[in-house]
């Protein structure tokens, strides 16, 4: 079974880490490493409902 969950966590932590970084460079970088990171964790959350729905069928 793959850790999707995880991987989504980490893409979150990672696109806003890379938000800040960009901040002097591209002016809505914040913006955008912020977004990318909600959606990451809508995914995660997602896959997280999934995974338990899953379990309590079976």
């Amino acid at each position: 079974m793959r850790n999707y969950p995880v991987m989504f966590l980490m893409l979150f932590i990672s696109s806003i880490l890379g938000g800040l970084a960009l901040n002097n460079i591209f002016e809505n970088a914040m913006l955008i490493g912020v977004s990318l990171g909600m959606l990451f964790l809508i995914f995660a959350l997602v896959s997280i409902g999934r995974r338990n729905r899953k379990q309590n069928i079976h």
